[in-house]
């Protein structure tokens, strides 16, 4: 009998650590990493944006579902924070036309980039999408969420980490 309800309640804990959804991994105080960018939208070279500007970096891809579930959410916080913070996403898909479908449907006017070498996940530390980074105005990484984020989900992250409020 004791075996019995040890036995449920370790699967009962193990089944809602899978089921968690994501969380903070910790800061690494990396740079952002080199890359071959391009802009999604025009397939132009691109960079990452200019020093002295917090960057809220957020990995997602075309076929993952929650990703597409927080574009709209991403970008409600993008409008509110105009230029005081620059969101940026980043995907390393290689159906172009998939990533603009999903990035239009969701209404997406943040800058969207294409990994073209599709290094930055890995680079980022990132271990599933969506990812999101948070990068300080001097370029390092100060933070990391894995798992989708609703729109105060990220004004929380932001104003935490970069003392910025909508």
């Amino acid at each position: 009998m004791a075996a019995t309800v040890l036995v449920s309640v370790l699967v009962g804990v193990l089944g809602l650590s899978a089921c968690s959804g994501g969380g903070d991994d910790g800061a690494s105080g990396s740079p952002l990493p080199e890359a071959t960018l391009i802009d999604l939208g025009t397939g132009e070279p691109a960079s990452w944006p200019e020093a002295g500007t917090p960057v809220v970096v957020n990995l997602w891809a075309s076929w993952c579902t929650p990703c597409r579930k927080e574009m709209p959410d991403f970008e409600e916080v993008s409008q509110e924070l105009g230029d005081q913070v620059a969101i940026v996403g980043v995907t390393d898909e290689t159906d172009l036309d998939a990533a603009r479908d999903a990035a239009d449907q969701a209404g997406v006017t943040y800058p969207l980039l294409v990994d073209e070498g599709q290094t930055v996940l890995v680079d980022l530390e990132v271990t599933g999408l969506p990812g999101t980074v948070f990068v300080d105005a001097d370029g390092q990484v100060v933070g990391r969420h894995l798992g989708a984020m609703t729109a105060d989900d990220l004004r929380g992250e932001i104003e935490e980490r970069y003392g910025i409020t909508t």
